[in-house]
C-alpha cells in the first residue's frame, strides 16, 4: 500500500491535541474530523521580553474543541472554551434524536465529564451539558451497553481517581449534573488506559475491556473474592465485585463484576479487537502507547489469543505507539494491524507508521508506511469515498498539526 500525506491544518487552535473522532456530521457520505485537546502546556511567548501576561493571554485565545469539514477541511468551532482541558472522548446519541453527540472527559487537575449536543447544523455552536464531576482525569470514555440492560451507558476510566465506572443515561439527559443514582462503580484501585465494549467471548452479552482486563457482569455464585489460575498465556487474576464495585467481605454478590486479566505487565495500553487469525474468536491487540515517555522501557505491540490469551509480540522497541487500528488495507479479507508512534518533539523525525500485513494463520509481515510525521490516536476510515481505507490523525504535542493519509493503489 502507498499512503499519500496531506496536512489538514498546520496551525490548529489548540496546542496539545487528544481528540481524534472521524464522523459524518454533514450527511454527505464522507467522514468529517472532530479534534480537540487540553491546550498548550508550555505557552508560546508573544511580544518583547517574554512578558508572562502575554503568554497567558495567548492561552485564553485557544479553542479546545473543533471539527474539520470534508471535503476541503474547513475548520469549525464546537466550543470556544480554552479551559475545557479535554482528554477522554467518545461519540453517542445521548438525547436519541438521531444525531451523534460528543462526550468528553477532562484531563489532569479537572473533574468534569460533559456531553456536547450536536445541533441540526453542526457548523453552529454545540451546547455543553455536565454529566458529572466525581473523579479526576478521564483518559478514556466509551458509549455502549456495558451492563446488558438494552440501553447504552457512558463508560469511563479515571486515572487519577483509579476508578472504572459508568453512568446510566437518565430519562432527562439535559439535567446537569446527572442524578447520583446514575453512577455505578465497576472497580476501584485501577489506573488504566483503553476501553472497549464488546462481546469478547461470543456469549451474546457485552463485556468491558479496560486496560488489560476484561470485566463481566451477571449472576454469579458465591465464591472467594479473588482467585488465580496459571495458563499458557500467563497468570489470569479473577476478582469478584459487588454491585458497587467493592469486594464484599470475600463473598460474591449476585449481579457483581468479575475481572479477568488478559496480560500482566503491560502498561498505558491502547486496544483493538477483532478476529485476526480467522479462527472465529476475537483476539485483542495491545500497544503500550505512552512508553517509554511514562516508563523505563520501550513500548510493545502484540496480539493475544483466547482462551488462554497467548501473547504474540510483534515489536518491543517502539516509541509511544499511541495509535492502533485493525482494518483490511489490502482487500485480502484479513484484518491488518496499523500502529503509529507519536513523536513528542524529540523523536518526531524518527516517528514511524507501521502496517503489519496479515498473511493468514497468525503470520504478519511488517511494513513501514510513513516516517517523520508523528501522530496520536489516528483512526482508519475511508476518507475520500474511493472504497479504500485511509488514515486520519493529529500530533499530541509540542508541534501541533492535523493530517490525513490517503491509501492509493
Amino acid at each position: 500500500m502507498k499512503l499519500e500525506h496531506e496536512r489538514i491544518d498546520s496551525s490548529p487552535p489548540c496546542g496539545r491535541l487528544f481528540v481524534c473522532q472521524p464522523v459524518d456530521l454533514t450527511d454527505n457520505g464522507r467522514p468529517d474530523l472532530i479534534v480537540g485537546g487540553a491546550g498548550s502546556e508550555t505557552l508560546p511567548v508573544v511580544g518583547v521580553g517574554g512578558v508572562p501576561f502575554v503568554g497567558r493571554l495567548f492561552r485564553r485565545l485557544e479553542d479546545d474543541l473543533f471539527w474539520y469539514e470534508n471535503p476541503g477541511w474547513e475548520r469549525h468551532v464546537i466550543s470556544s472554551r480554552s479551559d475545557l482541558n479535554v482528554n477522554g472522548n467518545a461519540l453517542g446519541d445521548i438525547n436519541e434524536n438521531g444525531r451523534l453527540d460528543l462526550l468528553v472527559g477532562q484531563a489532569i487537575d479537572d473533574h468534569g465529564i460533559y456531553w456536547f449536543e450536536q445541533p441540526s447544523d453542526p457548523r453552529d455552536p454545540w451546547t455543553e451539558h455536565l454529566i458529572g464531576d466525581e473523579f479526576e482525569k478521564y483518559h478514556d470514555l466509551a458509549f455502549g451497553d456495558v451492563d446488558n440492560d438494552g440501553a447504552p451507558e457512558v463508560v469511563g476510566a479515571s486515572q487519577r481517581s483509579e476508578v472504572v465506572f459508568y453512568y446510566d443515561v437518565p430519562e432527562d439527559p439535559y439535567q446537569s449534573p446527572w442524578p447520583s443514582e446514575c453512577l455505578h462503580v465497576i472497580d476501584r484501585g485501577r489506573n488504566v488506559e483503553g476501553l472497549e465494549i464488546v462481546d469478547i467471548d461470543g456469549d451474546g452479552r457485552n463485556e468491558l475491556i479496560a486496560g488489560t482486563s476484561i470485566y463481566r457482569r451477571g449472576e454469579v455464585a458465591e465464591s472467594s473474592a479473588e482467585s488465580t489460575a496459571t495458563t499458557g498465556g500467563g497468570q489470569q487474576a479473577y476478582t469478584e465485585r459487588g454491585p458497587d464495585g467493592v469486594a464484599d467481605g470475600g463473598r460474591t454478590r449476585a449481579g457483581g463484576w468479575r475481572r479477568e486479566d488478559i496480560a500482566v505487565g503491560w502498561e498505558w495500553t491502547r486496544i483493538a479487537v477483532g478476529d485476526i487469525d480467522d479462527d472465529g474468536d476475537l483476539e485483542v491487540v495491545f500497544t503500550e502507547g505512552d512508553l517509554p515517555e511514562l516508563g523505563d522501557r520501550m513500548g510493545r505491540v502484540g496480539w493475544f489469543d483466547p482462551p488462554a490469551w497467548t501473547a504474540h509480540i510483534l515489536r518491543d522497541d517502539l516509541h509511544c505507539p499511541h495509535s492502533v487500528q485493525l482494518v483490511d488495507f489490502d482487500d485480502s479479507g484479513r484484518l491488518d494491524i496499523y500502529v503509529a508512534e507519536m513523536g513528542l518533539g524529540e523523536h518526531d523525525d524518527e516517528a514511524k507508521h507501521f502496517v503489519f500485513r496479515n498473511l493468514g494463520d497468525g503470520r504478519f509481515e511488517e511494513t513501514v508506511v510513513e516516517t517523520a510525521i508523528p501522530t496520536h490516536e489516528a483512526k482508519a476510515i475511508d476518507v475520500d469515498g474511493d472504497g479504500r481505507i485511509d488514515i486520519v490523525g493529529k500530533s499530541y504535542e509540542p508541534n501541533a498539526h492535523v493530517d490525513v493519509w490517503y491509501n492509493r493503489p
